[in-house]
């Protein structure tokens, strides 16, 4: 083999691609990409982090290796997206985020800031906690366990047949509300 045929193929072992389309059906996440002008490959696997997952659009670029440095047995680290990266990032914070802007960040200071643009569902077992832009809900277990609801205009709780709703026109309850000692004083 000659220097320039060495050359080259020594350069043909880490690329940078262009990725057209991602695969996430299979076992392995799989791309299509171009790898230089007019080479394009496809099933690409795409190695990521154990227990994070993701699907990058279309225009994102990954860093592509040539496994023995044989190119037709290519493998790429998680595709980024600059044109829809988080950015001004402080040290030691990490965030997960979407194109939509909804995102997970967790900051330096130890506080976890989460913004959606539609919907965040919380579960732990059979408890639930839902926000919505006009409903925070809650409920613990199954219709007869306790559960509240607030919208704009109200807030509702209820544990098994009763419930209270305290609104801007007044307190409403399924039976006489009887004044005692408050069961949890510290919330």
């Amino acid at each position: 083999m000659s220097d320039m045929e060495t050359a080259h193929q020594i350069r043909g072992i880490v690329a940078r691609a262009y990725v057209h389309a991602v695969n996430d059906n299979e076992e392995s996440q799989t791309a299509n990409v171009t790898v230089y002008q007019g080479v394009d490959r496809s099933d690409v696997e795409i190695l990521q982090p154990f227990g994070f997952a993701s699907r990058a659009p279309a225009g994102s670029l990954m860093v592509v290796f040539a496994v023995g440095g044989d190119q037709g047995d290519l493998v790429g680290f998680a595709p980024g997206a600059p044109f829809a990266r988080l950015g001004k990032l402080e040290d030691g914070e990490t965030a997960i985020y979407t194109l939509d802007g909804s995102r997970v960040h967790v900051k330096k200071d130890g506080s976890i800031e989460i913004l959606s643009s539609k919907r965040v569902l919380a579960k732990v077992k059979d408890a639930e906690y839902e926000i919505t832009e006009d409903m925070i809900r809650g409920r613990i277990g199954n219709e007869r366990q306790p559960r509240f609801v607030v919208r704009p205009d109200y807030v509702k709780m209820r544990c098994e047949p009763h419930w209270l709703v305290v609104s801007k026109t007044g307190i409403f309850s399924s039976t006489a509300i009887v004044v005692s000692p408050d069961p949890e004083p510290n919330v």
